[in-house]
């Protein structure tokens, strides 16, 4: 009696316990403050902002004409939450865009002017030709990679309007691409326009620039769909293609260049997929050229490998000296492996499910691929490996089979 009295106490007890414990858990998530989502008077307030600037002549840019004046583009939806970077939709032209910027104001970017009273700005106490070197050593530093355009060259090819010969830039124009070229992203889809795995750019007005619509769309990044739907959707042949595509973007990124661009930041809504199953790089804020890449990898002190990772950049610690190497130790194609083609968390993996002829090989290859053997661990290798090569053949075969 008196052992059954007990066991019913502790069972009572341990309910009360785990009752208390989520409550307490329920109240902390709810203190968890989660950043808004923005409205459609908040993005009205950015382009009224932005049309006050341009009107005032503190900005110029290819479509400050039809945001402002013919209102041609049309807005149909903000994307953001929070601080973060500006996502607007909206349309061109029957053509859906995505209008973009880091800030939400002019002011919150380095500026080469100070504001007057008129809501204006002063011209910065420099010349035109000043003004141009600066410019590129800006760029230079910015990208971390030497540029082997001239000043005029590589100005007309960020400026989003032709620059006629013996033009000069006007005050506002001049501020207008100084903000731009502080996003990296501008820099990136801007300088290498025409880039196969970058989506287009079409323009740019004050602080925001325009670029092509290509979502992730539900075989890529398949969040909006239930578990079951998840495991279930999509056909192999479609998620083959995307697989092939995304192979190609990351051997571009290895040749478009004499450097090799790291992708940092590699999750499923970071790519678009075309309509022909065509993958492209729609965000790529963190992303470095090698000699930029190795100036982040080495910061910070560390006691264990881990402590040197930059996001999707693995790095290496040294134990002896507590300083990380300058070196990544693994490159694009493992973390495409690792955070696309693969099983995690809540994703499904984009190779889930292959074919059986195939499926014992693929799960080899992408298993190596992400598990390099010991002895390469510490060495960066090009992402185009016999691994690389065998799944993108295994890819292109699994094509035939179904």
């Amino acid at each position: 009696m008196w052992r059954r009295l007990s066991l019913r106490r502790i069972c009572l007890g341990f309910i009360l316990i785990t009752a208390v414990a989520i409550l307490y858990a329920a109240f902390k998530a709810s203190s968890i403050i989660i950043p808004k989502a923005c409205t459609d008077d908040q993005t009205t307030r950015i382009f009224d902002n932005l049309c006050n600037l341009y009107q005032s002549q503190a900005v110029g840019g290819n479509l400050c004409e039809v945001i402002c004046t013919s209102k041609s583009i049309i807005y149909e939806d903000c994307l953001f939450k929070g601080k973060g970077k500006k996502v607007i939709a909206a349309t061109y032209n029957s053509k859906k865009i995505i209008l973009k910027s880091r800030n939400e104001r002019l002011e919150e970017f380095e500026l080469l002017f100070s504001a007057n009273d008129k809501g204006g700005f002063a011209p910065p106490e420099m010349d035109y030709d000043s003004f141009k070197s600066m410019f590129k050593s800006h760029m230079e530093a910015l990208m971390g990679i030497k540029l082997v355009d001239s000043e005029d060259v590589l100005l007309s090819k960020m400026w989003t309007s032709p620059i006629l010969q013996n033009d000069e830039l006007t005050p506002g124009e001049m501020n207008s691409v100084w903000t731009l070229v502080q996003q990296s992203e501008f820099n990136y889809l801007k300088y290498f326009h025409g880039a196969q795995f970058l989506p287009d750019i079409y323009g740019s007005c004050g602080h925001f620039y325009a670029v092509e619509y290509i979502p992730s769309g539900k075989i890529l990044d398949p969040s909006l769909l239930s578990l079951s739907e998840q495991w279930d959707s999509a056909p192999w042949p479609n998620r083959a293609k995307i697989g092939l595509s995304l192979m190609d973007l990351i051997a571009s990124t290895e040749t478009f260049y004499s450097e090799i661009l790291h992708l940092c930041d590699v999750k499923p809504d970071n790519f678009g997929v075309t309509e022909d199953f065509q993958v492209k790089a729609i965000d790529i804020d963190i992303s470095f050229f090698t000699p930029q890449m190795r100036d982040y990898l080495q910061q910070p002190d560390c006691t264990a490998d881990e402590d040197c990772d930059f996001f999707d950049c693995h790095g290496a610690c040294n134990k002896s000296t507590q300083k990380c190497l300058d070196v990544r130790t693994n490159n694009n194609f493992q973390s495409i492996c690792s955070d696309i083609f693969l099983h995690h968390h809540t994703y499904p993996g984009l190779l889930r499910n292959p074919p059986a002829e195939i499926a014992t090989e693929i799960t080899e290859l992408l298993d190596k691929c992400v598990n390099p053997s010991r002895e390469e661990k510490y060495i960066q290798t090009p992402s185009i490996t016999k691994t690389f090569q065998r799944l993108q053949s295994l890819l292109k075969e699994s094509l035939q089979i179904r």
